[in-house]
């Protein structure tokens, strides 16, 4: 496959000055008045034409500055890159606007940094508008802007004209759950017309569903690459070494929308096999988990229940949902939605697990609400195995039978 983007020793040096001044007297005594800080060490990977890439990792490890230089907005110290086709970005709030032009002509000066004509612009300028709700305020100067509103204007001009490659900074973080919801389902078209996606995100769940492939960044040096749940798989086990040690660890909330949040995880219910309330199981029993979310008219697709059994020791035994399943949820009243997943013969051994759900769409990217760890339950086991699962096996005692060539 066509190479869209090339990264290869990418480096990225910051002087730091204690004060102003020590600029000047650096370059008038020709003397080092600055300490160094690279942000960026050695980075290089491929992203195929066509493919979505993650990148992950913690605060200051470097991702923004990687986004910057494949944008071309800073340049790298050291290194090569390479990016096919035309890019288009969105970087923190406000990249690339100017604050006293009004939205529309924001809309303007965009597509005219990203080499297309004042035709070309007026062909597409209705369909970002609609897309980004912003009728009533679009020829208001954007530094009046909340940052929602901020956050729509940029997605939609940066998917609005067409490009090759869309690199996006942490952009379904922010902004109602129902414009979230709008942003999932472009990225989701665009990924499926062949477009090439750099998806950096804090929320490893997206970066999971979305990507082929992901990058981790530590300390402006690659950690890990690969397959996304590979490099997602040792980020959190790091992260979770790290709280074991006693160190900080930060978690990114999704704050509600000005009109209430689009869905939410109403109650849930742990039963056995004949319906009865219980949090104690053996081996090879039935467990059914039952779980009512209340969808608002504004959820536009396909309303979907996910669950992730979790050991008490964070280790992630098994994840699914009802779209993943094909299973379509039952309507309960008004709005509501009732999902109810069984397991016929649990294979757990020994542990005590506990449920997280989740409230999804058709694409599984984008958790709109989430009841964490959630109907706790032991199980018991008779037997002398230990581990996670108790897997089918047998034990053969004759010699597999080899055919002799003829």
């Amino acid at each position: 496959m066509t190479t869209a983007i090339s990264a290869s020793g990418i480096g990225k040096l910051y002087r730091q000055y204690k004060d102003r001044r020590d600029l000047l007297w650096e370059f008038l005594l020709r003397r080092k008045r600055h300490s160094e800080l690279w942000a960026l060490r050695d980075v290089s990977f491929q992203a195929r034409e066509g493919e979505a890439f993650g990148l992950v990792g913690d605060n200051g490890a470097g991702k923004s500055t990687l986004l910057k230089i494949l944008c071309g907005t800073t340049s790298a110290t050291r290194g090569e890159v390479l990016v096919q086709g035309k890019v288009s970005a969105l970087l923190e709030l406000g990249a690339g606007f100017h604050p006293d032009f009004s939205g529309r002509a924001n809309i303007y000066f965009s597509g005219a940094v990203m080499g297309l004509s004042h035709q070309q612009v007026e062909a597409r300028e209705a369909e970002i508008i609609d897309f980004s709700e912003l009728h009533d305020f679009i020829d208001q100067p954007v530094k009046t802007y909340s940052s929602g509103m901020y956050v729509r204007l940029g997605f939609a001009v940066a998917t609005g004209f067409d490009p090759s490659v869309l690199i996006v900074d942490e952009a379904l973080a922010v902004g109602d759950q129902s414009f979230q919801k709008k942003c999932t389902d472009r990225i989701m078209d665009f990924r499926e017309k062949g477009g090439t996606i750099l998806f950096c995100s804090h929320n490893l769940y997206q970066v999971r569903k979305l990507c082929d492939r992901a990058l981790w960044l530590d300390r402006g040096r690659v950690r890990a690459s690969g397959s996304s749940d590979e490099v997602i798989d040792r980020y959190q086990d790091a992260q979770r070494e790290r709280e074991r040690q006693g160190l900080s660890s930060s978690k990114v909330a999704q704050a509600d929308g000005a009109e209430g949040p689009i869905c939410r995880i109403e109650r849930y219910r742990l039963s056995g096999e004949d319906g009865r309330t219980l949090h104690r199981f053996k081996s090879g029993e039935t467990l059914r988990l039952e779980a009512w979310v209340r969808f608002s008219p504004r959820f536009k697709g396909t309303p979907g229940i996910g669950i992730s059994i979790i050991r008490n020791d964070g280790v992630i035994v098994y994840t699914t949902s009802s779209t993943i399943d094909g299973c379509r949820l039952a309507q309960s009243g008004q709005g509501n939605r009732y999902g109810c997943i069984v397991f016929p013969n649990i294979p757990l051994l020994a542990g005590s697990y506990a449920f997280t759900i989740m409230a999804t769409d058709q694409f599984n990217m984008q958790v709109y609400d989430a009841a964490e760890e959630v109907e706790q339950f032991i199980v018991t086991h008779p037997g002398p195995e230990f581990g996670v699962s108790a897997m089918q096996h047998f034990w053969s005692d004759a010699p597999p039978r080899i055919e002799e060539s003829s």
